[in-house]
């Protein structure tokens, strides 16, 4: 079954993106705010230009997370110019699930959206093969929860490989440490901001000079993880 996507631009440019990076997607598209908020979806994924003719798409997302009937959708906003950690932080206090400067890169546009459809349980994992994920050298199995840098098995504590995988979930996106002791801590763990940061410099240790470099620091909210 195709997973579906809300598409909302009145760009042509912006659309034509949309349609050939979420190839094998259903798509519905929808020329402004108002047009989809008469449909009222109550789930599904809605990917949202910034700058629609009636309301800032940023706008919208906080009014659709506002809202208890459209609550429960997925919100992926794009928006023009170079990346900002100022500009995605705010797309995220709105509610947005991500956040892509346009045009982003087609592939890891699509497979972020599909990561995140998987995520929410919105999308059935594919049966087979247990899930990885690769990079380059860099290859995760969270089913076997191992990590290697081609043939040199990581040797990481379970909570650091949980921020790995939180990480790579969430590439390219700006998490605070808040975030980070929300959703990857365990019970009985040292907690608090510094506690994070510890951690973190033993998984830029663990990962190596190469891709532990790829966990930089977002001056005043949190780290980003960019391959």
């Amino acid at each position: 079954m195709k997973p579906s996507a809300f598409c909302l631009t009145s760009d042509p440019a912006v659309r034509a993106f949309f349609g050939s990076a979420l190839t094998g997607f259903r798509l519905e598209f929808y020329p402004s705010a108002g047009a989809f908020l008469k449909t009222s979806p109550k789930s599904g994924l809605a990917v949202i230009d910034s700058a629609l003719p009636d309301m800032s798409g940023r706008d919208l997302v906080s009014v659709l997370r506002g809202e208890k009937r459209t609550a429960g959708l997925l919100l992926v906003l794009t928006g023009p110019g170079q990346y900002s950690p100022a500009a995605a932080a705010l797309c995220f206090e709105n509610g947005a699930d991500e956040y892509f400067p346009f045009p982003p890169d087609a592939r890891l546009f699509r497979a972020r959206l599909v990561n995140l459809l998987e995520r929410s349980g919105a999308r059935p994992r594919r049966a087979g093969r247990p899930e990885e994920y690769r990079f380059g050298a860099l290859k995760i199995s969270p089913e076997a929860r191992t990590a290697h840098v081609g043939t040199r098995r990581l040797k990481l504590t379970a909570l650091e490989f949980d921020l790995l995988l939180y990480f790579l979930k969430n590439q390219g996106r700006v998490v605070s440490r808040t975030v980070l002791l929300e959703q990857v801590w365990r019970q009985g763990e040292e907690a608090g901001p510094r506690a994070v940061d510890k951690r973190i410099e033993a998984l830029r240790a663990g990962l190596g000079r190469t891709f532990g470099a790829k966990i930089r620091t977002v001056f005043g909210l949190g780290y980003i993880f960019k391959l």
